[in-house]
């Protein structure tokens, strides 16, 4: 007979404590009630309380699309279990990383814009609990309130309610024990999405996609090659008032880096080229051809492929089926361009270097461009994970267009549509944000928040930014957590890098990141250029500190995350599928963590260990 060690057996024990918990939390709550509250735009309000079934620690709210008033505006569904008083233990969760304790008594945190999954959840002294829409989750936003101590969540469906394509519907996923806790939350809405095949692990997906497999293991290196002066001071612009390009990194200047980087011990990196299409970065989308002269054209772009894929690094591009301008050849406003409601043309309210910003129908713009620029584009040699503009990184919307009308689900599937070409060229996808839409279509996302991670929240009720998102999709899609994370190496306060490795964070770096006049950097101040030997060669060295701290920890990127603990003291834990650890240490002395010494502003990758504090 086998003897169990004893890691098992705590495992197992472990195991059946959560199991009795979660039986004893359903044993306490056979059935909740929710109060759907409907609001009407002529200001009428309708109550209904409905008792929801609880099975196998689940339970389905549903609200069929008929009984909704054509007029409406809000409908907001109260679960009696979501409350919790000040002074309790636990936390509520939204789907941006927010996080807050119950240590207020007044107040109201609202989550519209950053639904970056349409789930949210709470964990209290008595369970815990992940929302997940099932149904119109597009249009689902959260509320959190407190009145006199005690909180209060919420389910508010408020967004596009004059294009219901199906009924609203609301799964609740009871957790318990060690579940109870944003990380079980996070779990839970994972479970569902791989239950359901939205998406599928990186360990699965590198069976296909080897190309994907290289990506994993190096970081992103993006540059900005041209561009016209953003904002543009031409509103509409036309071949006749285009602004000049400036040419900054030509091929020739590219290759050459390519050159430096390996010179400097670069072991592995995936080139991202933006702004090498006619007109430079958003010249002229959603033209894309000629590429720009004044970098070189065609043939020496294609020759700096060539000489950087024989280094031994990837190399893809950057282009857009979202954006586009009325300087492009290809500019279609009867077929292509979005419409508002009343026919007249969808127009942005700033200008960016082709002009005015106007957005494309994803439909139009997959059936009318996307398979033969791709297989344009393939001809330049390009291969990796080619990167799409703003896909991700806004939530979707409908086009109204009758002559073709997409509501939101038509439009989450253009929008796979286009990434999954794109994956099926070129080997592998990659966007710009956080919007879990198209996940199963989209191997790597350059940001998922854009706020600064050592800034107070802005929300009076937000405790800290915890990753929420990275609980649920490390392991299926890479990311850079926080858009100011970029260029972190040659970022001066080492807690940058050290929190890219608390949220599991690729590496991503931006050549001439800087290029905005008028307005603060979204990516922060500290740049990487190629304007001069000495700043081409410190990128390069750069580049080379974040290959060899992120090789510490890459094999991590194969497997899922399943718990982030703060320890408190500037100390954290996370706990990876496998059991590995990280631990971190904000101090600026050492400090021990689960029996290993951490030093300052540093962290440590601990292997699965036999029991806790036996690391050998």
């Amino acid at each position: 007979m086998r003897k169990m060690s004893f890691a098992r057996l705590e495992c197992r024990l472990l195991a059946m404590l959560a199991a009795l918990a979660a039986l004893a939390q359903c044993a306490a709550l056979h059935a909740a009630k929710v109060i759907v509250e409907t609001t009407c735009a002529d200001g009428a309000v309708t109550t209904e309380e409905v008792v929801l079934e609880i099975k196998d620690s689940r339970a389905v709210f549903r609200w069929p699309r008929e009984k909704i008033p054509a007029n409406v505006k809000r409908i907001a569904v109260w679960p009696d279990f979501a409350e919790a008083r000040s002074g309790e233990d636990g936390c509520w969760m939204f789907p941006n990383n927010r996080m807050g304790r119950f240590t207020r008594t007044e107040g109201r945190a609202y989550e519209n814009w950053g639904m970056f999954m349409p789930c949210f959840g709470m964990a209290t002294p008595r369970g815990a609990f992940c929302a997940i829409a099932t149904g119109m989750p597009y249009s689902l936003s959260a509320e959190v309130t407190v009145q006199n101590g005690v909180y209060r969540m919420r389910a508010l469906f408020d967004k596009y309610m004059d294009d219901l394509y199906e009924d609203i519907s609301v799964e609740f996923r009871f957790l318990a024990g060690a579940d109870a806790d944003y990380s079980g939350i996070a779990r839970a809405y994972r479970a569902y999405q791989l239950e359901r095949g939205a998406c599928r692990p990186i360990t699965e997906r590198v069976k296909d996609q080897p190309l994907l497999d290289y990506a994993v293991r190096h970081p992103e290196v993006r540059v900005r090659m041209a561009w016209k002066p953003v904002p543009s001071p031409v509103l509409e612009q036309v071949t006749r008032n285009e602004p000049p390009v400036k040419p900054v990194v030509t091929f020739d200047r590219m290759a050459h880096f390519a050159d430096v980087c390996r010179e400097v011990g670069v072991d592995g990196a995936e080139f991202c080229l933006v702004g090498w299409n006619v007109g430079g970065h958003d010249g002229r989308y959603p033209q894309i051809f000629p590429v720009e002269p004044t970098l070189g054209g065609e043939e020496r772009l294609k020759a700096c492929v060539r000489h950087v894929q024989d280094l031994g690094y990837q190399i893809a591009g950057h282009s857009s089926f979202r954006d586009c301008y009325m300087i492009a050849d290809t500019f279609d406003a009867e077929f292509v361009v979005e419409k508002n409601p009343d026919g007249t043309l969808r127009r942005g309210k700033t200008t960016y270097g082709g002009g005015r910003l106007y957005t494309m129908c994803p439909q139009r713009a997959y059936e009318r461009f996307c398979p033969k620029q791709c297989a344009e584009m393939a001809t330049l040699g390009f291969k990796g994970l080619f990167y799409l503009d703003v896909v991700t990184a806004r939530p979707i919307f409908p086009c109204p267009d009758p002559r073709h009308r997409l509501n939101n689900g038509q439009r989450a599937t253009w929008e796979c549509n286009i990434l999954d070409e794109v994956r099926a060229v070129f080997g592998g996808s990659a966007s710009e944000g956080a919007y879990d839409f198209c996940v199963g279509s989209l191997d790597s996302a350059l940001t998922i928040q854009w706020c600064k991670p050592f800034d107070p929240p802005k929300c009076k009720l937000d405790d800290a930014y915890v990753p929420f998102w990275q609980l649920v999709y490390h392991g299926i899609v890479l990311s850079t957590p926080f858009r100011t994370m970029i260029n972190c190496t040659a970022n001066p306060d080492r807690r940058s890098l050290l929190k890219l490795a608390e949220f599991g964070g690729r590496p991503t770096y931006y050549v001439h990141s800087v290029f905005v006049t008028g307005r603060a950097p979204s990516m922060g101040t500290i740049d990487l250029e190629l304007t001069t030997e000495e700043k081409l060669r410190q990128s390069a060295l750069w580049i080379k500190e974040g290959c060899d701290d992120y090789n510490r920890r890459r094999a991590l990127q194969f497997r899922f995350m399943d718990r982030h603990e703060d320890l408190g003291d500037g100390l954290f834990r996370v706990t990876y599928s496998d059991g590995s650890r990280l631990v971190g240490n904000y101090n600026d002395a050492p400090r021990t963590v689960d029996g290993v010494q951490v030093p300052a502003l540093d962290y440590v990758v601990l292997p699965p260990a036999l029991r806790t504090g036996d690391y050998r």
